[in-house]
């Protein structure tokens, strides 16, 4: 299941007056357990009691590269 879907899952458990806990064992009962965590439940539940309705995710930037790429493409 994509992370776009789980979000429309949590806003609406959010609209209808979940907590948490109520949240995760609903999207959890119905579509696998470890769908939705209580880390990621309680991040987007925090998101949208602050009013943000927004479903994307934030940019992370991608981390900085190890090796050098000059060196790989010359092997």
């Amino acid at each position: 299941m994509e992370i776009s879907e789980i979000c429309v899952l949590m806003k609406y458990e959010f609209h209808r007056g979940a907590t948490t806990r109520q949240a995760v064992a609903n999207i959890n009962c119905v579509f696998g357990i470890q769908v939705a965590t209580n880390a990621t439940v309680v991040r987007w539940l925090k998101k949208f009691r602050s009013g943000d309705f927004d479903l994307s995710n934030e940019p992370r930037g991608q981390p900085r590269d190890k090796v050098d790429k000059d060196v790989l493409k010359a092997t």
